[in-house]
């Protein structure tokens, strides 16, 4: 069997941070590859213009456990692409346990959903 053989079925993704710079592109890359797209943002450094009408927009934090369930129910997720995380290396070193939270105990919370 070639590779060229076998079908892709493009899977509902939702993408954490999605209202972000990295995760918008990310958006904009699937939706335009013709992949259904959904997102997830609590908007703390995204911004909601950055999610093209039409895609699903998610209002949330990654560690609500109950909204993560509901949208993959809701969308038929099936993939995720988790772009959630916070990147400043200054505001890091200042404040390591805020990034610990988002970084990793959200990311888990995210994974248990």
């Amino acid at each position: 069997m070639e590779w060229s053989d076998v079908a892709m079925t493009k899977v509902s993704v939702l993408v954490t941070g999605g209202a972000g710079y990295i995760g918008s592109h990310a958006v904009l890359a699937l939706r335009d590859a013709g992949w259904p797209v959904c997102v997830i943002d609590n908007l703390v450094t995204g911004f909601r213009f950055a999610v093209p009408e039409g895609v699903p927009f998610y209002q949330g934090d990654i560690a609500d456990g109950a909204l993560v369930a509901r949208i993959i129910a809701e969308q038929g997720v099936q993939a995720i692409m988790h772009f959630a995380g916070s990147v400043v290396v200054p505001e890091s070193v200042e404040n390591p346990l805020k990034y610990y939270d988002n970084n990793t105990a959200r990311s888990r919370a995210l994974i248990a959903a």
